[in-house]
């Protein structure tokens, strides 16, 4: 499941973005009735505040209002794109396509969106509370460039994204290829960050911390047991090591940059938000009790669970307000106090 995960959501090409979109959103919403929410280990209470997003990925906040991008299905009978929750209710927006990553700055909307624009940042501006009325392509990448994954707007007020997956275990020669970037917001001095990153999946910026968090999903063709997923923090120059150092062997790692945080192999880490130090990180495939969101202080440490008890995998988790926003692969979106 992981594979079709980790190719959907995260791959630069069409095919390997249905490949993750595969497993995310084959089984889509439920024509059974609401599936019943996953569990805070709090006790607080799990309110469903939305519904029918196909593949939920990523969310973003403005205004007043959760943004949500929906992959859509790989069948293509439940196409994706992006959502405003209002009324306990999952709306379309008009015009607007899937998104990989989504952030809000100054009123505009940024997006990596997918086919058929897979290598481009797009920028919603005029919001009206019901649609967007202008939009601009910020940036489009070169010639065999493999597409963006998550994005994030820093504290510098640049834009940071991850580099979709280019090959599961070699060096790719592709611009760019398994790194971190950043760009102004007009797409202008475009920089690579980070390096020898298989696949920097979703962003988050923690306040004090002048780069961004990144969840990083590791090879597949290593069995079941590695190599381990993880989340770092992307600082300039730093060197990963992919596809020399995955992790399994650290000794191989000795030279490179070290991960705040390690996760079991195939946990698969597709979602990250940040509430103050805490991070919030969905793990697809979990660490032993089936999908789940856990809590990590951002200086690293020991993971705690936070959401447990999904019928479905886990995939977008956002923080604002005070709450947690998660969606699943039966479109539901959830809610709950951080």
């Amino acid at each position: 499941m992981r594979n079709r995960v980790v190719a959907l959501v995260a791959v630069g090409t069409a095919a390997s973005l249905i490949g993750i979109s595969g497993a995310l959103a084959t089984k889509g919403p439920s024509t059974k009735g609401p599936p019943p929410p996953p569990k805070a280990v709090s006790g607080a209470p799990v309110k469903v505040v939305g519904a029918d997003v196909p593949t939920p990925t990523v969310f973003a906040f403005g205004k007043g209002h959760v943004f949500v991008s929906g992959f859509g299905s790989e069948d293509g009978k439940m196409p994706g794109g992006i959502f405003v929750l209002r009324g306990g209710k999952a709306v379309k927006l008009p015009g607007l396509p899937a998104a990989a990553g989504l952030a809000w700055k100054n009123g505009t909307l940024y997006a990596t969106v997918s086919p058929p624009q897979l290598r481009r940042v797009v920028a919603w501006s005029g919001w009206n509370g019901t649609t967007f009325t202008h939009r601009r392509v910020v940036w489009t990448g070169p010639a065999r460039f493999p597409g963006l994954n998550g994005l994030a707007i820093g504290w510098d007020g640049r834009i940071y994204a991850g580099v979709s997956l280019t090959a599961d275990h070699l060096k790719s020669k592709k611009p760019y290829a398994q790194s971190v970037i950043s760009m102004r917001t007009d797409g202008s001095d475009v920089k690579t960050v980070a390096t020898g990153l298989r696949q920097p999946w979703q962003l988050a910026f923690v306040k004090g911390v002048p780069r961004p968090y990144v969840t990083v999903l590791g090879q597949e063709n290593l069995g079941k047991k590695q190599p381990p997923d993880y989340v770092i923090v992307a600082k300039d120059g730093d060197d990963y090591g992919f596809p020399a150092c995955n992790w399994s062997k650290p000794a191989a790692c000795a030279s490179f940059a070290k991960p705040v945080a390690l996760f079991p192999a195939h946990s698969s880490p597709t979602g990250l938000a940040v509430k103050g130090s805490t991070l919030y990180v969905a793990l697809f495939n979990g660490t032993g009790r089936g999908p789940e969101v856990v809590t990590i202080s951002s200086r690293g440490g020991n993971r705690k669970p936070f959401l447990t008890g999904f019928v479905a995998p886990v995939v977008a988790v956002g923080a604002s307000g005070g709450y947690v926003y998660v969606g699943d692969l039966t479109g539901s979106i959830y809610r709950v106090r951080g």
